[in-house]
């Protein structure tokens, strides 16, 4: 006897026609949700799933959202930390230990990954 299909992750996108992209970005799939994104000033956007439909791109609202969380957002810095927040990481770190929270101290933002693997690097 079959057992019924659970509703979930895996069903979402088989009654769908359009393929969702998996894999790296293409520098015209970060324009065109860029565009999206700033014409509307960052603010309210709806869910990511709706951004990804209405920005035009074949990717799921997950994707969207990391991708522009830790890539594309204009206040985003990257690169290497300046020597001042090298030294806050350092005192945070002696103040809290392991734990991820550095982002939230520096000023403009680092990813969130980033931060964390620089932290690895103090221990």
């Amino acid at each position: 006897m079959r057992k019924p299909e659970a509703m979930g992750k895996d069903n979402v996108n088989n009654n769908s026609k359009t393929k969702l992209r998996k894999g790296l970005w293409s520098p015209e799939e970060d324009e065109k949700l860029m565009n999206y994104i700033m014409l509307r000033n960052g603010g309210q956007l709806g869910c990511w799933s709706d951004i990804a439909k209405n920005a035009g791109l074949q990717r799921c609202g997950k994707s969207c959202r990391l991708r522009w969380i830790n890539y594309l957002r204009p206040d985003l810095k990257r690169g290497a930390f300046s020597p001042h927040e090298e030294e806050i990481i350092i005192r945070l770190h002696s103040i809290l230990g392991n734990r991820p929270v550095l982002s939230l101290s520096l000023s403009p933002p680092q990813p969130p990954s980033l931060c964390v693997s620089d932290n690895n690097k103090v221990e």
